[in-house]
């Protein structure tokens, strides 16, 4: 082999050694401006933007109601109305409801009231109308603990409600549950009972002012009757016939005259200066009970008034023509 020969072939390899050298800085270039350009891609990217957070809306607090107080709240159709309260087993639970006529009650407004455990399960449930709103009575309480009231509107506006809880531990108040209460008919608030009593009663007095609180009155929710504006002696009547069941000192009431009507409707007649019928007599509509008075938890002469169906009261002025 000539020198020239071995120059060329050793030529030949170094420029292959400079290739592959070459090859291997180039890949090793080209590495590291991968990592540092992601580094910097790092640096520079835009945040990643995710789903916003779905704010949950806080459950509405439900509210106390203590015995013997009552409320009042304004209820849409659809809506519904609760209260809780602190129970003792054994104790005896009543709920009573009414409408305020006027406030935006419709005719054809029904309401349905249920009364729930502690656990949950539903211990009551009442229906009724404007003309007789749902009424829970003598329900005794199963356990301690903290119970729930529900109304609920089933037809039409009721516009402003009021309830009214009582817990009391006298056990000898007959508990009424779902086999023993007594079957109350469907309220249909143009036809049935309420037009029957709005046509079967007339006022007791001819007097028609109110002298002092109302039915259930803001100033006094537990004042269950009409105050009538009355002079000393102004007769007072039946509104309907009916029989006498209570004719007597009815101590708060003063001397009291309790008439008993067809279909489970009584009417009280309160305060009389003098009675001027007996227990067990039968009266005629517009017959004279008694003269107008201050007798009993009284300020003056009136004539205090309830009427009652099946043990609960309702507004007189809804039945009054």
């Amino acid at each position: 082999m000539t020198t020239k020969q071995i120059k060329s072939e050793r030529g030949q390899g170094s420029g292959l050694l400079l290739i592959i050298l070459g090859g291997i800085l180039a890949a090793a270039l080209a590495a590291t401006g991968f990592f540092v350009g992601a580094g910097l891609a790092r640096q520079f990217e835009w945040p990643s933007v995710s789903a916003p957070a779905v704010a949950l809306l806080p459950t509405p607090a439900i509210p106390p109601i203590a015995s013997g107080e009552a409320v009042d709240t304004d209820l849409k159709s659809g809506e519904i109305a609760q209260w809780k309260f602190h129970g003792t087993v054994g104790q005896i639970a009543t709920v009573e409801m009414w409408l305020h006529p006027g406030s935006g009650s419709s005719n054809d407004a029904e309401l349905m009231v249920e009364l729930f455990r502690p656990a949950g399960g539903r211990l009551a449930l009442e229906s009724g109308s404007l003309y007789l709103p749902p009424f829970i009575g003598g329900i005794e309480l199963p356990e301690t603990g903290a119970y729930l009231i529900r109304v609920s509107p089933t037809n039409g506006a009721p516009g402003r409600i009021s309830l009214a809880l009582g817990l009391t531990d006298d056990t000898g108040i007959v508990s009424l549950d779902a086999t023993a209460a007594p079957a109350l008919p469907t309220p249909d608030p143009l036809t049935d009972y309420a037009v029957d009593a709005l046509q079967q009663f007339e006022w007791p007095t001819t007097r028609r002012a109110i002298s002092g609180w109302t039915f259930h009155d803001p100033r006094n929710p537990s004042h269950i009757g009409l105050d009538i504006a009355a002079r000393m002696w102004d007769p007072i009547v039946a509104i309907a016939d009916g029989v006498v069941l209570f004719a007597d000192w009815g101590g708060g009431y003063g001397n009291l005259v309790i008439v008993d009507h067809q279909d489970g409707w009584r009417s009280y007649y309160a305060h009389f200066e003098e009675i001027s019928v007996e227990t067990g007599q039968a009266v005629r509509q517009g017959e004279l009970l008694g003269g107008a008075g201050t007798t009993g938890f009284s300020t003056g002469p009136h004539l205090h008034f309830e009427i009652r169906y099946q043990g609960r009261p309702v507004d007189p002025f809804v039945y009054l023509p």
